[in-house]
């Protein structure tokens, strides 16, 4: 019964159906800036970038079916609720109104809307276009449609056919060669890859999507435990091969542009001018009306999944509809600030959260091992969420000199941002140890 119930026809879709969560026309702006600053060290780099990018995304959908739950919070409910609540209450933020909806509008108005008005429009392009975005966003996300869906299940086929044609045009006519990579990529090419990765925010996202995933497996019949892990592992492995071929593929792109366009740190302008130079201003048009429909079908996604979350949190005391209202005319607001600037807001907030999520799904995972054993949980938690900060305030600019000259030189990892590592390892380590002397006693 088990075996029959993991037939291809119910893997696959389930398979698609994670893929598009993951996929948002946002996460295209990242691999080709990675691939221009990488240059002849891009294998590295993506390898870093697919790890945190695609790896443990998929690892926290797996790590919230492991515990077979609909509830986000359950995957740190050992270290404590409250906890639990903060982590998940943080990530809905930060891929909410704070950071990835906002970016869907200023990804979609760089990428392709920009390059279409004109001159007259510089001013005032983008506050007139995200007011336009974020009303349609209003509109879908209090009247859901199955045409939004339908959208969706059109645009994500079209846009991989145009990524395709255009990843074929650089193969076949390539701009130039690999260059000298930038500084940053050349002692630790691997590390500051995965640090890019942190950009997408697929996994402050997972833990939310494996609930919706839990959802969706279980609307069809199936409730038994193993089998509803596997099958998130076997889709986990076809979101993962199609999402890994797409970031190598754009970012191997980015490090040819190098030679024709020089430095563009903004991916959505960098994207648009690689497709107007193989495609023509034609396709350049076809490709900015695809990621706008992506980007408007992925605002529309995560407003009423946030807003749905929140309204559930508050027991139904704060109406949706007013959620969607709030997140709407909040995203319009950050939105203004521009594509380059949320980005730089972003990854202050993305490197705190980031090491903290990694050590939820490592705990997690590591279930056969760790059991979820209170204490090895919190002296983990704790200690990378003390030292995830400090990465955090770093990236912030925000230092304490001495503090950060002691740890530099005594925290392995430290100097390049990965101050949590040894301490997440080493706290799990402690905690097992406590564990089985406590047995042993």
């Amino acid at each position: 019964m088990q075996n029959e119930k993991l037939k291809p026809s119910l893997i696959i879709p389930i398979g698609l159906m994670l893929f598009s969560f993951f996929f948002g026309a946002g996460n295209l702006i990242f691999p080709p800036v990675l691939g221009q600053m990488a240059g002849e060290n891009i294998g590295w780099g993506m390898l870093g970038f697919c790890l945190s990018g695609v790896g443990f995304p998929l690892l926290g959908v797996l790590a919230v079916a492991m515990k077979k739950s609909d509830n986000p919070d359950a995957i740190a409910m050992p270290m404590h609720p409250l906890y639990a609540r903060a982590v998940t209450v943080l990530c809905a933020l930060a891929i909410g109104p704070l950071f990835a909806i906002p970016r869907t509008a200023a990804v979609s108005f760089d990428t392709g809307i920009s390059a279409l008005l004109p001159a007259a429009f510089d001013g005032f392009g983008l506050p007139l276009y995200s007011v336009f975005f974020f009303i349609l966003t209003y509109f879908f996300s209090i009247n859901p449609s199955k045409i939004i869906g339908n959208i969706g299940n059109f645009l994500s086929p079209m846009l991989l056919i145009c990524l395709a044609v255009l990843v074929v045009c650089v193969l076949v006519n390539p701009t130039g060669s690999l260059q000298m990579p930038n500084p940053e990529f050349t002692a630790t090419p691997f590390f500051r890859g995965f640090q890019e990765g942190y950009n997408t925010m697929d996994l402050l996202a997972a833990i939310l999507f494996g609930s919706i995933t839990i959802k969706a497996i279980e609307a069809q019949g199936i409730t038994d435990k193993a089998v509803l892990t596997k099958l998130c592992s076997y889709a986990g492995l076809i979101a993962a091969f199609f999402l890994a071929i797409i970031y190598v593929a754009l970012a191997y792109t980015g490090a040819l542009s190098i030679n024709v366009f020089g430095v563009i740190p903004n991916g959505a302008t960098l994207l648009s001018k690689i497709c107007t130079y193989y495609m023509g201003f034609g396709g350049q048009i076809v490709l900015a009306l695809i990621i706008f429909f992506a980007c408007l079908t992925t605002s529309i996604g995560l407003t009423t999944a946030i807003s749905g979350y929140f309204a559930e949190l508050s027991n139904n005391r704060i109406q949706y509809e007013r959620l969607v209202l709030f997140i709407s005319v909040f995203s319009l607001f950050v939105a203004n600030f521009g594509l380059e600037n949320i980005i730089h807001f972003s990854i202050p907030v993305i490197c705190m959260l980031y090491p903290i999520i990694i050590a939820l799904v490592i705990l997690n995972i590591g279930r056969v091992i760790i059991h979820d054993d209170t204490l090895t949980f919190r002296l983990c938690l704790t200690l990378t969420t003390i030292f995830a900060i400090f990465d955090g305030l770093r990236v912030a600019n925000i230092r304490f000199m001495a503090l950060d000259n002691f740890l530099a030189q005594n925290l392995p990892l430290f100097d390049i941002g990965f101050g949590w590592v040894v301490p997440c390892f080493g706290g799990i380590v402690l905690g097992l140890l406590c564990k089985s002397f406590t047995k042993k006693a």
